[in-house]
């Protein structure tokens, strides 16, 4: 019977990380380029043997990297990237990867996000400019009062699940490298929302609280066998 409270704690462990998982994209709604997270379940082999152990199971989290709705914004230096791709942003001496696109020009002319994030030009190196009004073409060229001064470019990986969170909308490809995204498209003052949708998370909380049902109803179940064993067994002594 103890294969009945290790499925229930399984299944309860499982409901219980959907739950967050759903909670955290909820929270992060309204987060700029911020890309929902995904709850798959996976049944691991806990004892060793080619038989997979009931209730050996975890809750693996993978990232959907499809494009949120894009939104107008008054700021110039706000872009976002229409298609496939991430802007490229220097960490300290870090290479890491997000489409959350609000830019602002620090002191020193560098283009950077609110994380302080340094924004890279195609070919490598910091993007500096000498005012906040400049503009920025579908192609990436960044114009000066219709001077070219520099090009963005977007980056992907060969495999999307291969990026690492860096925070809730920057990721890192630890030994991997990202290749330029040819004909990426910028939009000038616009922003990329979270693609979160409440209905999608919503169904999955509706799940996640059924599954957690059926894990409740065997720990009653074996609360009532075991009841009935030791009622015999006591019986059985008189």
């Amino acid at each position: 019977m103890s294969g009945l409270i290790e499925s229930a704690a399984a299944i309860l462990s499982a409901s219980e990380s959907r739950l967050e998982v759903a909670a955290h994209n909820v929270s992060n709604i309204s987060t700029p380029g911020f890309k929902r997270q995904i709850g798959f379940s996976q049944l691991l082999n806990a004892r060793g043997t080619d038989r997979v152990a009931s209730g050996a199971q975890q809750v693996t989290v993978r990232r959907d990297f499809a494009q949120g709705k894009l939104s107008p914004s008054t700021n110039p230096l706000d872009i976002a990237i229409s298609g496939a791709g991430f802007f490229q942003l220097r960490a300290g001496d870090t290479m890491i990867y997000s489409r959350q696109g609000q830019f602002s020009r620090a002191a020193d002319g560098t283009v950077v996000t609110p994380q302080g994030y340094v924004l890279q030009q195609a070919g490598g190196g910091d993007l500096v400019i000498d005012n906040a009004q400049v503009s920025v073409l579908e192609d990436g060229t960044v114009l000066d009062k219709g001077v070219p001064v520099a090009r963005l470019a977007a980056f992907a990986p060969a495999d999307p699940a291969a990026l690492q969170p860096v925070g809730e909308t920057a990721f890192s490809l630890p030994g991997g490298s990202m290749d330029a995204v040819p004909d990426a498209t910028f939009r000038q003052g616009m922003i990329e929302n979270s693609n979160v949708s409440v209905g999608d998370e919503m169904v999955t909380m509706m799940t996640a609280l059924r599954q957690s049902e059926g894990g409740a109803r065997l720990v009653q179940v074996y609360d009532d066998l075991l009841g009935r064993a030791l009622s015999t067994l006591g019986q059985s002594g008189k």
